[in-house]
């Protein structure tokens, strides 16, 4: 795939066909496509590539439930957001069977990028002292990989990055910092990037590009705040104390 080159495209220049564009939504049809043949379904590719979007519209609208309810803490918004993600007239445009664009899987990966994120920041009782927590390793690294994902699909994955970049900004300076941010963010922000980065289109764009810069300093200001954090807990550093480190640190 990512060899192929049409000679009929762009006549009589050509293209490079797996090189220009997001090879997402392809590799997963083909990957549908196959492990159904493995379960015995005689379905073809071209049923599946038809069928992908009304998948994915569905995944996509249970993700929003999952979203919503992780962060109002509660089912019944949960359904709710679901149900209107169900009818949302932009959604069902890129959801009808047929329609097989690239916003029919990117929309489903756009949805799990944020509910990994917001699921990899879930308080627990148990964690103590600003400690990293459990979620925030294993949603931290699914989020990731959904970002991955997110980017192979389509071009809208800088809105995602700077988004998930803008809110760990908004929670350190709000005084909300924790280890288990350090964790979720630096686990995405690493995994993303380093998955990014091999997508053919993409290439270096995220650690060249200027509109993905906040994520970038995002990511080292994490890394100092967290510098902080563990001299604070070994230390037993005041609160003034631990201001003073920053600024150094910044410095």
């Amino acid at each position: 795939f990512f060899h192929w080159f049409d000679y009929m495209s762009w006549y009589p220049l050509g293209r490079p066909v797996g090189t220009t564009i997001y090879p997402g939504m392809q590799i997963t049809a083909v990957a549908i496509w196959r492990a159904l043949g493995k379960l015995g379904s005689a379905i073809s590719l071209n049923d599946v590539c038809c069928l992908v979007p009304a998948w994915f519209g569905v995944s996509a609208s249970i993700l929003v439930g999952l979203f919503a309810a992780e962060c109002s803490g509660r089912k019944s918004a949960g359904a709710f957001a679901a149900l209107i993600m169900a009818i949302v007239p932009a959604h069902i445009m890129r959801s009808v069977a047929g329609g097989f664009d690239n916003e029919s899987v990117a929309t489903t990966a756009l949805v799990a990028t944020f509910y990994c994120w917001v699921r990899a920041l879930r308080d627990r009782p148990t964690a103590r002292d600003g400690e990293a927590t459990a979620d925030s390793y294993a949603f931290g690294l699914l989020c990731g990989l959904a970002y991955v994902y997110m980017v192979s699909a389509w071009g809208g994955y800088v809105f995602v990055v700077n988004m998930i970049g803008a809110h760990a900004a908004a929670l350190a300076a709000g005084g909300r910092y924790s280890s288990k941010l350090h964790r979720a963010y630096s686990l995405f922000y690493v995994i993303g990037t380093a998955g990014a980065t091999r997508v053919p289109p993409v290439g270096l764009a995220p650690l060249r590009s200027l509109e993905q810069m906040l994520p970038l300093l995002v990511f080292l200001g994490v890394q100092l705040l967290e510098a902080v954090e563990v001299e604070r807990r070994k230390k037993r550093l005041t609160p003034a104390q631990v201001w003073k480190r920053r600024g150094e640190q910044a410095v």
